[in-house]
């Protein structure tokens, strides 16, 4: 018996298709992520912006509540001078030696104006100046709307209320003044205190 052995024939090999991409399909996909890449940028700035406009309100805000906290404490005298678009100088007792004045800009394009409720004039600091004083009780007598603007697009803003009992609130509504509670009554120190012997 003889053994038969098959060859079998050599198959020539085939070019592969998907061996890697086309110019026109590299430029496609390119041009895709270009525009992706540039609305991310554009809604990151703008997200940015936004951040900086908050956190420029929540550091007056603070200061306020600082200021009021500051003249409770050391009854009276605790105040916040807005005399520019730009900035505003907070007088309290920052260590424990004694009132000192430090002044607070405002972040590159955040401009500062404010409102004196009822009235819906918007007034720019820097031609009338602003005081907001603080007495023992920690309280103002007035209403003072403060208003944070993204002055580069004059797009965002945020708003600082301060009422005349000292309360400081954020992006609310003051339609009109709000009062204190009459009548106020005086309360003498010995009046209404039993003895303890």
């Amino acid at each position: 018996m003889r053994k038969q052995i098959m060859n079998s024939p050599k198959k020539k090999p085939k070019l592969n298709v998907a061996a890697g991409f086309s110019v026109p399909e590299l430029l496609i996909v390119v041009a895709l992520s270009s525009i992706i890449a540039s609305f991310a940028l554009i809604s990151f700035l703008n997200a940015n912006k936004g951040f900086k406009l908050a956190g420029a309100t929540r550091t007056l805000s603070t200061y306020l509540e600082k200021a009021r906290v500051d003249s409770v404490r050391r009854h009276g005298g605790a105040s916040i001078n807005v005399d520019s678009a730009t900035s505003y100088t907070v007088n309290i007792d920052f260590d424990g030696t004694g009132t000192t004045a430090r002044t607070f800009t405002l972040p590159e394009g955040t401009s500062l104006r404010y409102t004196l409720p009822p009235s819906t004039n918007i007034i720019d600091p820097s031609t009338t100046p602003l005081t907001i004083t603080y007495d023992w009780r920690g309280r103002t007598g007035t209403t003072v709307l403060l208003t944070l603007t993204d002055s580069r697009t004059g797009v965002g803003s945020s708003t600082v209320s301060v009422g005349p009992v000292g309360d400081v609130s954020t992006d609310t509504t003051v339609t009109g003044p709000a009062t204190t509670q009459t009548p106020q009554t005086t309360v003498s120190t010995t009046s209404g205190i039993k003895s303890m012997h």
